[in-house]
């Protein structure tokens, strides 16, 4: 397996993505939350500027877990 060097900022990047999936997932374990109210919930914690932002954060997340055999 080869190295991956990443700068400060592309790990710092990674934390918070990661921190955003997984409190996504766990507030949508809640029946009947709203998975728009939640996202703009995120979107103001995180300080992203679209809920559409929080869906692609989402989505790149759930890939490099995938990659790293994760999920």
């Amino acid at each position: 397996m080869e190295n991956v060097f990443k700068t400060k900022f592309q790990l710092e990047k990674e934390n918070k993505e990661l921190a955003l999936y997984t409190e996504y997932q766990q507030m949508i374990a809640v029946p009947g939350r709203s998975k728009v109210e939640i996202a703009k919930y995120l979107a103001d914690k995180y300080h992203v500027a679209t809920i559409s932002t929080v869906y692609a954060i989402r989505k790149r997340v759930e890939k490099r877990l995938q990659q790293e055999g994760v999920l």
